[in-house]
């Protein structure tokens, strides 16, 4: 077959959420389907980190009205009929339009989730604009739709009334530098690194309303009020230009002189990370999956996160779970996953080994197949 791909976040020289999903498919594709091809299309220039397999071709599409989002509403239908493109992938949540009446391939949709439909933060952007706008359009032009939880599958289909049998569970996978392993010292280095040899609490973070790293950051000064002993710092990494913000929200809480601001790493730096922490926090209001809790629990670090959405899917049994919509709760939260650390060494192994299920190998298989019974 040949597979067109919106590749468009692959292409982006420091890739997150579905940038890292595009990427971790383009590797396993390279392995699992040789004789398919693969179409790349992009908007940015290929970042010299990002290796292109012999069976794929970046395919450069854009155009002006980048804030309309018109490569993917006008191009792109014409060129997946010119390139004769036989299943189509809409990586982004998104789809280009059905040119009806002219032939146009079956599309598969990878819809992580619907938050940017009702949740009220970033309204201002243009893409939240557009997904909502065309959502319930792509969801009736999808042959399949693929999503990362079953949570967000329940969610799709009660609030679009989508056929729940074209809704696919496909879960996302970790790296298998995840699966490896931290390498021996990583969490030491980092801990030398980052907080001076101290034991911290770690949060992969953003400045998102609803990632709620500010909540966090108050919850944390309020556990270091009621447990004064609690020798932690509190280390955030990913909130770029944005942290200064943060650092003035933990100077208010009275805790900036435990908490550090970690900038954009790269992936055998996060482990590190992961695994040189005591506990591992992600309190995220709402996500279709929860990746920082599998990453987390996958090195053998506990989680505390929050029980709503789909963590409690992602982080089993091995989490500790807290209502994020209260200080005083993740406060608790964190308390409670502090008091079991001594029961963590008994469960750790079990946690590992449930974690390591969720592999990009897997789910490359299950889009694969997707694209075999859209196109036939």
């Amino acid at each position: 077959m040949r597979i067109g791909l919106d590749a468009r976040e692959g292409f982006r020289p420091e890739p997150r959420g579905i940038g890292l999903y595009v990427r971790h498919l383009v590797r396993e594709f390279a392995k699992l389907a040789q004789q398919d091809e693969f179409l790349l299309y992009h908007q940015l220039e290929k970042p010299a980190d990002f290796v292109i397999p012999p069976n794929m071709r970046a395919m450069h599409a854009d155009m002006p009205g980048g804030r309309f989002h018109l490569w993917e509403r006008l191009q792109m239908p014409w060129r997946m009929r010119r390139d004769g493109v036989d299943v189509y992938h809409g990586t982004y949540n998104t789809l280009p339009p059905r040119c009806r009446p002219f032939r146009c391939p079956p599309m598969v949709v990878t819809l992580h989730d619907v938050l940017v439909t009702y949740w009220p933060d970033d309204g201002a952007d243009p893409f939240v604009r557009y997904a909502r706008a065309v959502t319930q359009r792509t969801l009736r032009d999808a042959a399949f739709v693929l999503t990362v939880s079953e949570w967000s599958r329940r969610d799709i289909c009660e609030r679009f009334s989508c056929d729940a049998a074209k809704v696919r569970v496909v879960h996302n996978g970790l790296h298998p530098d995840f699966l490896a392993g931290a390498p021996i010292g990583a969490g030491d280095a980092a801990r030398a690194k980052w907080t001076g040899g101290r034991r911290y609490i770690f949060s992969p973070g953003a400045p998102l309303e609803r990632k709620n790293t500010g909540r966090l950051i108050d919850a944390f000064a309020l556990l270091k009020r009621k447990r004064k002993d609690l020798p932690h710092a509190l280390v955030i990494s990913g909130l770029g230009k944005s942290a200064d913000l943060f650092r003035d929200r933990a100077q208010r809480a009275g805790c900036l002189d435990d908490v550090r601001f970690v900038p954009y790493v790269l992936r055998q730096e996060l482990i590190a990370l992961y695994a040189g922490a005591d506990l591992a926090a992600y309190p995220s209001q709402i996500e279709g999956w929860g990746i920082p809790v599998t990453e987390a629990l996958v090195l053998g670090t506990p989680v505390a996160t929050s029980n709503t959405s789909a963590m409690p899917e992602a982080g089993g049994e091995f989490a500790t779970y807290f209502d994020p919509m209260s200080i005083e709760a993740v406060a608790d939260g964190l308390s409670r996953a502090f008091d079991a650390l001594p029961s963590w060494p008994s469960r750790q192994q079990a946690a590992i080994e449930r974690t390591r299920a969720f592999t990009w190998e897997k789910a490359a298989v299950a889009t694969l197949q997707a694209y075999r019974d859209a196109a036939h």
